[in-house]
């Protein structure tokens, strides 16, 4: 078979030996690990439509892998003799729209590529809290991660899309599919992601975990870079405490990053476990921006205005402040700053640098029942005596205020066996726990998928979704294993 992709692709893009294989078989995810017969590096998109034709001639099983690091075990696989198409070469940035701010990139590009470039030109990418710099762009997308920046994530991020199914066809998504696109006299810019036709087909590959086909290259959202910024903290000892104020600015489109976290989060984004003592146990932070088109002055003070005099006339009782107890100093200058781009490369990813690993259980639910949803983890932390101090919670409004993305952070040491059997139970216990209480799961990850397709009441989903990807996969050799399939 080796023989067989080079003839394809070429010498040299085919990995076999053990030792260089062994990076495709584990990530910080709790899957188990797994090593594939061999990696396979594509170039470009025809390189992944001619291997995915031959790999359906044998009926080999393939996982695709775009980012260089990963933390969700998407790219393990499942199955044995299977091989990972390695996409992480094909990180060209093919234009950069300054007109519409658009950008088109393929699955390699990363955070950390892709923002050095847009700065240059005064954009900036619209990405999660602090992201690794070597996390890929279309991919952190797909999986639904959700960003800071409430002031536009209410639109798609990623626009058309172009894919190569399961079955070895290419197809392009949204309104870049005319066959004209990026000719002369073609008036289409592909960035919006419905059709072709009255088909949604760019909902089939968000979230599917490249079990239905592998995306080439795709269309995202881009921003100016604000040429005012200004970090209000909102500190509170209770979560309850925050939530009205929280739906109030949300209403009013007060501040661009927008979001709460607690202490144990906020301590490992700002520097450490050591700083956890003196910092409060909850913050929303707001960061107000002005952007360089307009009077980015006037945009900052009439929020700060709001703020300052409707919101604290509102709820006195709350405490508002420029500057953070606790915290190092000067960081409200640095926060919009560090939010605008992904975590440093030359430092340890800030999820890992308690006990180097972290293990985390993401779901939506509404912003008015976070409380109980934290009293419910924290009792099973404690049922296997796990310190509630070491949880880092997340919580990030989304739609417009009508639901949140909640994170719950586990730090752990992998190294250590019965510390990992731990978070195991803790995960497997939230996730039903969590699931009986009403919080939906849009990311099927580790332990999720067995707990919701064995559910009764999506079962006719389930069956519907199978024979959805017996069309775009027939052969089912793309990623089974995860979801249902």
């Amino acid at each position: 078979m080796k023989q067989a992709i080079e003839k394809i692709i070429g010498n040299g893009k085919v990995i076999d030996r053990k030792e260089e294989l062994e990076k495709f078989s584990s990530d910080y995810s709790l899957v188990i690990s797994k090593k594939p017969d061999m990696a396979i590096k594509v170039h470009d998109a025809d390189d992944v439509l001619n291997v995915m034709l031959r790999l359906n001639e044998d009926g080999i099983v393939v996982y695709p892998s775009s980012s260089k690091v990963h933390f969700y075990g998407g790219t393990i696989p499942r199955r044995e003799k299977a091989v990972v198409m390695d996409l992480s070469g094909m990180d060209r940035i093919h234009e950069i729209d300054e007109v519409n701010h658009w950008v088109h990139i393929e699955p390699g590009v990363t955070w950390g590529q892709l923002q050095r470039v847009l700065e240059t030109k005064g954009f900036r990418c619209v990405m999660p809290l602090l992201p690794h710099p070597n996390r890929s762009v279309l991919m952190d997308y797909l999986e639904r991660e959700q960003p800071t920046l409430c002031k536009f994530e209410y639109s798609e991020m990623i626009a058309s899309m172009w894919v190569v199914w399961g079955i070895g066809e290419k197809f392009t998504t949204g309104s870049a599919s005319i066959n004209t696109f990026g000719q002369k006299g073609c008036f289409a810019d592909g960035v919006n992601p419905q059709g072709p036709g009255t088909i949604d087909f760019w909902r089939l590959l968000q979230g599917s975990q490249g079990t239905f086909g592998i995306v080439t290259k795709g269309i995202c959202k881009i921003e100016f870079i604000p040429s005012i910024s200004k970090t209000i903290f909102f500190p509170a000892d209770t979560l309850g405490q925050l939530l009205s104020p929280l739906y109030e600015m949300g209403r009013k489109y007060i501040g661009f990053e927008r979001f709460l976290v607690n202490k144990a989060s906020l301590s490992a984004i700002l520097g450490g476990t050591h700083l956890r003592a003196s910092l409060p146990n909850w913050v929303i932070i707001n960061v107000l921006s002005g952007l360089p088109i307009g009077r980015p002055e006037e945009m900052v003070g009439y929020q700060l205005d709001y703020i300052q005099n409707e919101l604290r006339n509102r709820f006195p009782q709350l405490t508002i402040g420029e500057k953070l107890k606790g915290a190092p100093n000067g960081i409200e200058e640095k926060l919009p700053e560090m939010l605008r781009k992904p975590w440093p490369d030359e430092r340890m990813y800030w999820k890992h640098g308690n006990k180097s690993n972290c293990h985390e259980v993401i779901f939506i639910t509404t912003l008015n029942r976070t409380p109980e949803f934290v009293e419910a983890f924290k009792e099973i932390a404690s049922e296997f005596d796990y310190p509630k101090e070491d949880i880092g919670i997340y919580i990030q409004p989304i739609e417009d205020m009508r639901a949140c993305q909640m994170t719950f952070m586990l730090p752990y040491n992998p190294n250590d066996d019965q510390e990992l059997g731990i978070i195991r139970e803790i995960n497997k216990k939230s996730i039903r726990k969590f699931i009986n209480k009403g919080g939906y799961f849009n990311r099927i990850y580790e332990g999720v998928g067995e707990v919701v397709y064995s559910l009764p009441r999506v079962q006719s989903y389930v069956n519907y979704i199978r024979r959805v990807k017996g069309l775009f996969d027939p052969n089912w050799i793309l990623s089974p294993g995860k979801l249902c399939f």
